[in-house]
């Protein structure tokens, strides 16, 4: 079995091509033109240099925090919402608010963080799961996956869009992202087994099912979970029809063989007892 090709360098190692590279290449520019001290994602914060959030009225206060969280929703950090790798689990990150902020607007703020985290880790999914070793399951799952997320982002450029035309508050953007909560927790739970377990083929399918059988409190999440299995499944089916196909060629051809084989001794016995009927008439 010939081995899976590499995945090219430049899709691990090009800046803004995923956004888990997002930080790391825009601050780079900035220490190389500033000549500061080296960069290190677990402690960085846009808005630790500049005036903490808490001197501003809580009216401006508010706006600067939708801007923020608007950014987090698609995995940017903010001037005030910064962004820390979780030790030892790659692709995990914990959002975390600077803590001057007004205790009303931080609750808010941090129930929204949950949804900036599984956007997050569905997106690193997605990245590594395209590569061409991990097989044509986790592709159609992936792909699945992205399709979904674009739609996010739309979202979230629907609530951009009202926000620049003043009519989103904190309040609002809780509200509106509440709908896509259990959606996104449901696949951020199911993508953290398929990373823990390293799952592939079946294993991914058998996965899928569980976890829409595990949901079936919540119609519109299991629903969105068989479409996921239905995605992933073709992917499947087709390498199960070539196998199926194959192995009936391979059938096929033995049969024929050994068809012709009885045919070719039914004509040797049937030639001998000719002769043998001609030699005694004889």
């Amino acid at each position: 079995m010939d081995p899976a090709p590499a995945t090219p360098r430049w899709n691990l190692e090009r800046p803004y091509l995923t956004g888990r590279f997002h930080q790391e290449a825009k601050v780079s520019a900035s220490v190389q033109t500033t000549g500061s001290k080296p960069f290190s994602l677990d402690s960085y914060s846009r808005g630790s240099a500049g005036t903490v959030i808490g001197s501003y009225a809580v009216s401006v206060q508010e706006l600067m925090v939708i801007d923020d969280l608007l950014s987090a929703l698609v995995g940017i950090e903010g001037r005030y919402i910064s962004i820390k790798k979780v030790r030892g689990k790659e692709g995990y990150v914990v959002f975390q608010i600077d803590s001057s902020m007004d205790l009303a607007l931080q609750e808010l703020t941090r129930r929204i963080f949950p949804l900036c985290e599984d956007f997050v880790l569905l997106s690193h999914f997605v990245e590594s799961r395209s590569h061409f070793k991990n097989g044509l399951v986790n592709h159609a799952l992936a792909a699945a996956l992205r399709a979904f997320l674009l739609d996010y982002q739309a979202m979230v450029a629907q609530l951009e869009h009202q926000f620049r035309l003043g009519r989103l508050s904190v309040q609002g953007l809780w509200f509106f992202c509440q709908r896509m909560m259990s959606s996104l927790n449901a696949l951020a739970v199911l993508v953290e087994k398929a990373i823990s377990n390293n799952t592939s083929g079946s294993a991914t399918l058998n996965l899928l099912q569980s976890q829409a059988k595990a949901m079936a409190g919540d119609s519109a999440v299991r629903s969105l979970l068989e479409k996921m299995t239905e995605c992933a499944s073709a992917a499947y089916l087709r390498m199960l029809e070539r196998h199926v196909a194959v192995i009936q060629s391979v059938t096929w051809r033995e049969e024929c063989k050994r068809e012709v084989a009885l045919w070719s001794l039914e004509v040797a016995v049937l030639g001998g007892k000719q002769r043998l009927e001609g030699s005694g008439s004889a």
